[in-house]
């Protein structure tokens, strides 16, 4: 759990009977183990063994091999089916709850759970009730957030709903990373998602962030790596007033604390949907010959020199943002200072600022900020370094493999 410090380790070093205990306790977890693991190399599934092996992971939930050996001796109350397999289901969802009660974070258990689910007799409205009462208790239990999307997609349940709910607990929280995380789980599912895009049930794989592009680099280049590597999220990107709105949210929270890491790394992933629309330019070669057939040349340029200028505007809008909500208070925050030098350096090097000379003095600018960073930062100064001289230049490319 966040903040609780584990105090037993320095208990250990000056308690005699402490460890007298300990070494007991660790005696009959080894001792146990071994004969749940004779038994199953016999595949013998006594009553009294599984309930040996219940024990043992009362204690450590994490011996996965005793949560291999329970489900291989489910496996036949299962299959029979009627009120066996219902008594097994509410078992294993008890013991499972037992075991989290030991440790939220234990994978093996998260996984045991999931699938006694998937077995098809547990209630999944009861299930979701647990899971957001476990999230009120330790909101960024990724672990839980990863259990919660399991059972939504069993469930059919929108998107929109879950997109609700989880801005109630970022507004709760700004600083739980894994709802922010999520949050562009759903809004590309919603957006960008195709078939099903309305239900997490449908969702695609999850959005990566972050191509890195070394030296000078063209509009153009930036935006055919996106259309010829990224996934249809390039072609298909979030609506810009979708996106207006999460700029929105996210500017509240640095505005509660700019010092907090996880609304800045949403921000940088809203920052590549908005790069995203650079590269719905350009379509597969199918549709271009389409076009050239229709004699559409004309129309294509303006419609690409207007997605040009929206996401010019935008970039420009929120670097103003930033100098004049959060650095003119506090000249010397980090992460605004980070995230304006790489919106400077994104107008500067996709030709997004203007004039030759205007780019160029954006340009400037940017490595002038990382100059400051370095001083300010002198744990990361060889990154700053880097960006000073062009060799970190980052243009976030949206929800795909680029």
């Amino acid at each position: 759990m966040h903040g609780r410090p584990r105090e037993y380790k320095n208990k250990l070093k000056s308690d005699p009977k402490a460890q007298e205990a300990y070494k007991k306790k660790v005696d009959a977890i080894r001792n146990g183990t071994a004969l749940v693991l004779e038994h199953r190399k016999q595949r013998k599934y006594d009553p009294a063994v599984l309930n040996a092996s219940a024990k043992l992971l009362k204690v450590v939930p994490e011996i996965y091999t005793l949560w291999n050996y329970r489900r291989e001796a489910l496996e036949a109350a299962f299959a029979a089916g009627g009120e066996e397999a219902q008594r097994a289901s509410e078992g294993e969802l008890a013991l499972t709850q037992s075991c989290l009660m030991e440790n939220p974070k234990s994978y093996s258990t998260w996984h045991h759970r999931k699938w006694v689910v998937a077995q098809g007799l547990a209630p999944l409205e009861r299930e979701l009730q647990l899971i957001s009462r476990a999230l009120d208790e330790d909101q960024r239990n990724f672990h839980a957030w990863n259990y919660r999307q399991f059972i939504c997609r069993r469930m059919g349940r929108s998107a929109q709903d879950e997109l609700q709910y989880v801005e109630e607990k970022i507004l709760q929280n700004f600083s739980n990373y894994s709802a922010w995380h999520f949050r562009t789980i759903l809004l590309h599912q919603m957006y960008c998602g195709g078939a099903g895009s309305d239900s997490v049930a449908g969702q695609a794989a999850l959005p990566e962030v972050g191509a890195l592009t070394r030296g000078s680099a063209s509009v153009a280049s930036a935006a055919d790596g996106a259309a010829t590597r990224g996934s249809a999220s390039q072609r298909t990107p979030i609506p810009h007033d979708v996106l207006d709105q999460e700029y929105d949210m996210v500017h509240q929270a640095f505005a509660t604390d700019s010092r907090d890491e996880s609304p800045w790394m949403y921000y940088r992933w809203l920052v590549g949907n908005t790069l995203a629309h650079l590269g719905n330019q350009h379509q597969p070669a199918e549709a271009e010959a389409a076009k050239a057939q229709a004699d559409t040349s004309a129309d294509a340029a303006a419609e690409a020199e207007a997605v040009r200028g929206r996401v010019a505007a935008v970039l420009e809008r929120e670097a103003c943002r930033l100098l004049e909500d959060h650095l003119a208070a506090d000249p010397d925050a980090k992460w605004p200072l980070l995230t304006l030098a790489r919106l400077r350096e994104a107008q500067a090097r996709l030709g997004l600022g203007g004039s030759v000379e205007d780019c160029e003095a954006l340009l400037g600018e940017a490595r002038s900020l990382y100059g400051r960073l370095m001083e300010l930062d002198p744990l990361r100064r060889g990154f700053y370094q880097d960006a000073l001289e062009g060799r970190a230049f980052v243009v976030v490319q949206a929800l795909g493999t680029v």
